[in-house]
């Protein structure tokens, strides 16, 4: 049992510390407020304060977790050891050169995200103003690697502590915003499609849509069946996130009281995991969440628990409030749509923490570090170059025993068009993420 020394035990400093030792390293801890205690404590222990209180392990301790308001910090990284870090020690006596704890809790809060004076055109907060991008680490768990150099600290005062730190995992999850391409639309839609095609000269198209809805071809969406055999192989479990909104700018999926798509979805609850995909325009609109929210839970006759926004919107605290508001316990939309790394320093599941109400949540949320279309279309890597990517990425989580969170979509699985020669990519990356 570690017990930790400090002039308070605020709601940030529990919060921080426990996800540190005791979620990221496996060690049980005790906080006292007393010098009398610790100084007479003859277990592992750690003085987290302005000054040391006796010989052993000693941070100085920022004032971060010692606040209740949001302050605009100035945050400027730094390098030790080649590791990046932040909040910077002032005192020689320190046992490491940084506030370890104030670092990872101003990562995994958002707390940057807070102060954003500056949305991309989705309304979402850009890799550009983060200090993980300005800071060029936004490839690296840092997180994880403060609290690996917290257990290297405490193992030189501590020979005997030991520690049981979780298990590498890899969670495959899968992003329905067209179940379908062709089938599962209203007349009025499917004639929009066909004005369309043969608009801009996609005759192929049109041929395509004829012969899908005619029963002749398989809809080029229609890749459940490879998903499901590529991850039973490795016996996966992934998770389909649905997208159960009416027809809108952004939000286009097939006609939510298609029969068939109901089929579709009770189908999949029956061998993965099936959760809701708030759409684009719910982000704002509690009423619109709560009816896709209802609507999908109603087709499975269940409550649904996890959550994906589309597009990743998120609005600091809103979004999460929302969504425990409504019985989410888990969430997957913490990554950029971008940029692969890591959005929130850490690639292990957090509790999420509500700085305006300054409290930890039951709420996990479950960070995301690649997606298809980032490495495609943004990132613009070719299949050779997106699968030395996705090597890297799950080799970095595997160093670190985290959570490998992919996120494709069903109709880049398609093996045609635009994603050709992709299915062979994701087959190769559920491949290397299980073994």
């Amino acid at each position: 049992m570690l017990l930790i020394f400090a002039s308070a035990v605020t709601n940030r400093l529990r919060y921080m510390a426990d996800l540190m030792l005791k979620e990221l390293l496996g060690i049980d801890v005790l906080y006292s407020t007393s010098s009398a205690e610790f100084i007479s404590y003859e277990g592992p222990k750690l003085c987290y304060a302005a000054e040391p209180l006796a010989d052993g392990p000693y941070i100085e301790a920022s004032t971060l977790l010692f606040e209740t308001n949001i302050d605009l910090h100035d945050v400027p990284s730094f390098v030790i050891d080649g590791v990046p870090a932040l909040f910077k020690s002032a005192d020689p006596r320190s046992g490491l050169p940084f506030d370890p704890f104030a670092a990872s809790f101003y990562m995994v809060s958002r707390y940057e995200e807070y102060h954003a004076h500056h949305k991309d055109s989705f309304g979402r907060y850009p890799v550009t103003e983060s200090v993980a991008w300005k800071g060029k680490f936004l490839d690296n768990p840092v997180v994880n690697l403060w609290a690996g150099l917290l257990k290297q600290m405490l193992v030189r005062h501590f020979p005997s502590i030991n520690f049981k730190p979780p298990h590498y995992r890899f969670t495959p999850t899968i992003d329905i915003d067209h179940a379908w391409c062709y089938k599962g639309r209203t007349v009025a839609r499917s004639l929009g499609g066909l004005g369309r095609s043969l608009l801009h000269g996609r005759l192929h198209e049109i041929a395509e849509r004829i012969k899908v809805v005619a029963g002749m071809a398989p809809d080029p969406y229609d890749n459940y069946a490879f998903i499901h055999t590529v991850h039973a192989v490795h016996a996966n479990f992934p998770l389909y996130f649905i997208l159960f909104a009416d027809y809108g700018l952004n939000d286009n999926n097939v006609t939510i009281t298609s029969k068939a798509f109901h089929r579709l979805l009770r189908e999949l609850d029956r061998y993965a995991g099936v959760g809701i995909h708030p759409s684009l325009s719910s982000n704002k609109h509690l009423l619109k969440l709560e009816n896709e929210y209802y609507g999908l839970s109603d087709v499975l006759d269940r409550k649904v628990t996890v959550s994906r926004q589309h597009f990743l919107k998120l609005s600091m605290p809103e979004t999460y409030r929302s969504l425990a508001q409504l019985g989410i316990t888990n969430d997957y939309s913490m990554g950029y749509a971008t940029h692969t790394g890591f959005r929130a320093g850490t690639a292990n599941p957090f509790p999420f923490f509500d700085l305006l109400r300054n409290e930890a949540t039951k709420l996990i949320i479950h960070p995301v570090s690649l997606m298809d279309v980032t490495l495609k279309d943004y990132l613009r890597l070719n299949k050779v170059e997106s699968l030395e990517k996705i090597n890297s990425v799950i080799q970095t989580i595997r160093t670190v025993n985290g959570e490998f969170v992919s996120l494709w979509h069903n109709e880049s699985l398609g093996n045609s068009g635009r994603w050709k020669g992709w299915r062979e990519v994701y087959a190769e990356m559920v491949k290397l993420a299980s073994t």
